[in-house]
């Protein structure tokens, strides 16, 4: 167990507008050790990283790096000290080649010129290290996809000389198969000497790759312990305060019939995909990195452009073209980017509810705001939303919270059918459990659910089918009674 302290942070405390989001936190960091910083969105964790990376400045308390005060940190000095922080909003230059984002500001030069021939070849290796092997390096990076974006962040710090490496929600948009090729990354970067702060909602992970777990909520510390101390339920019992016996609260309800049919569905990359959904069914989509899953609900929704031969959503058939085709036939769609694709950030959170149905609450060209405030109102209140308001920036409210608006602006619609992209991604466990009432709540009002998730436990507890895919295709279509984690990995690998 490694024991020679790189980080101490003592009584940390930082307020915004008067509200406490850090009080008198303290934090320990070992050289080669892993800790698992965990807690529900809104606990202070990400307050906590930016404080550690110099882009806040605590208003109390002490920061040592290797026995040395280091007072208020700085970004720059943060990175001279070779601390890296990958946080969970991604930051890269799409116009740029995965190459250059990695080795930006550190590109290999001869004669004053960058080396375009060593960046490749060196970028290449590390390429391999984080499972990207399958990626040229000559890539802009707009054309990755969310999982491989992620991956390159953690390319990038791995390409630095790093000491200590904060990841926030690193496994977000990884599969099982990713996720183990990041977990030897780790166990390489400790076996090098490396520290790493890992912020995750997935419990199992943190068992897997922690060694010391802290627990904060309501921007205190709450516990540190070994990790072979402690369980999962005393985690969520300290990050909740409150018990959950059951994290998948979805019980069995009535299925009815085909709600959304979908045919021969083709495209960039999808090879002639065919999905059905019933009323009141949960279906889920899952395959490896690359398999298609995102691309065929983006396809459904008009997101991407498709060659379907047919589209039918309570036995209609529809053309769908566009997104504002698949709103009129009743199609909604939950983005897994909810700051870029599923939300107004700078907006209020009901602006961002009423933002598809704004038309229902105009007359002529004046909106009936008492009635619009009047709907919000009642959203918030039946998800449950924590927001001090309802005009309150969507930009500050947590992850689950910022979903929870999402899902509001699409109830208020009245849909028949739900798209959504991993919705649960980056929230904690908590929040999870209110989202999947709230899918159990679609069903029983007789919506049907197509999901795709990376994570195989909630594919397997709230899925009532699953089609599994494979380079662009549907390799299985698995029932319930049948669905195992062996029998959905062994379809998604091609087998």
């Amino acid at each position: 167990m490694p024991n020679e302290q790189v980080l101490l942070l003592t009584n940390i405390s930082k307020s915004f507008a008067g509200v406490k989001a850090l009080d008198n936190v303290g934090l320990e960091l070992h050289r080669g050790e892993v800790l698992a910083l965990v807690g529900e969105n809104g606990a202070g964790k990400s307050t906590l990283i930016r404080i550690i990376s110099g882009a806040y400045q605590q208003d109390e308390g002490e920061m040592y790096y290797n026995g040395q005060n280091m007072g208020k940190m700085v970004p720059q000095r943060s990175l001279e000290l070779g601390i890296s922080v990958i946080y969970q909003e991604l930051s890269y230059l799409p116009a740029m080649t995965v190459a250059e984002n990695i080795y930006l500001g550190k590109q290999p030069k001869k004669f004053g010129l960058i080396n375009y021939k060593e960046l490749v070849k060196n970028s290449k290796g590390i390429l391999d290290m984080v499972g990207l092997s399958h990626v040229d390096p000559e890539t802009r990076v707009v054309n990755l996809s969310t999982a491989e974006k992620q991956l390159l962040e953690i390319a990038r710090a791995y390409a630095r000389n790093i000491s200590i490496l904060v990841l926030d929600e690193p496994t977000s948009a990884l599969n099982d198969v990713e996720t183990q090729k990041l977990f030897s990354l780790i166990k390489s970067l400790q076996a090098q000497g490396k520290s790493i702060i890992y912020i995750s909602h997935k419990l199992d992970e943190i068992f897997e790759i922690a060694d010391h777990v802290q627990i904060l909520r309501d921007g205190k510390s709450i516990i540190y312990s070994p990790i072979d101390k402690i369980d999962k339920n005393e985690i969520i019992r300290h990050m909740v305060g409150r018990e959950i016996s059951e994290m998948y609260p979805i019980k069995e309800r009535p299925i009815g019939e085909y709600i959304l049919e979908v045919d021969d569905l083709t495209g960039d990359y999808l090879k002639g995909v065919s999905v059905k959904v019933r009323s009141g069914e949960i279906v889920g989509l899952y395959g490896l990195m690359g398999a298609g899953c995102p691309e065929v609900l983006e396809s459904i929704f008009g997101y991407k452009k498709h060659g379907s031969r047919t589209v039918k959503v309570k036995g209609k058939q529809w053309e769908i073209k566009t997104p504002m085709d698949a709103i009129t036939s009743g199609i909604a769609y939950v983005p897994s980017e909810r700051k870029t694709e599923g939300i107004i950030t700078v907006l209020s959170v009901i602006f961002n509810i009423t933002l598809v149905t704004l038309k229902k609450y105009r007359r002529w060209f004046v909106l009936n705001l008492k009635k619009e405030i009047e709907v919000a109102e009642a959203w918030v209140g039946k998800l449950k939303v924590k927001t001090p308001s309802i005009r309150t920036l969507t930009n500050n409210l947590s992850g689950g919270n910022q979903q929870k608006v999402i899902l509001a602006k699409w109830l208020d619609n009245n849909p028949e059918v739900f798209l959504l992209n991993e919705p649960t991604k980056g929230i904690d466990v908590g929040s999870k459990v209110e989202i999947y009432k709230e899918m159990e709540y679609l069903c029983n009002a007789g919506c049907g659910i197509l999901l795709f998730t990376a994570e195989l436990p909630e594919l397997l507890s709230i899925c009532d089918r699953v089609y599994v895919m494979f380079e662009g295709g549907i390799s299985g279509e698995i029932e319930k009674a049948e669905m195992t984690q062996d029998t959905v990995v062994r379809k998604a690998i091609g087998l």
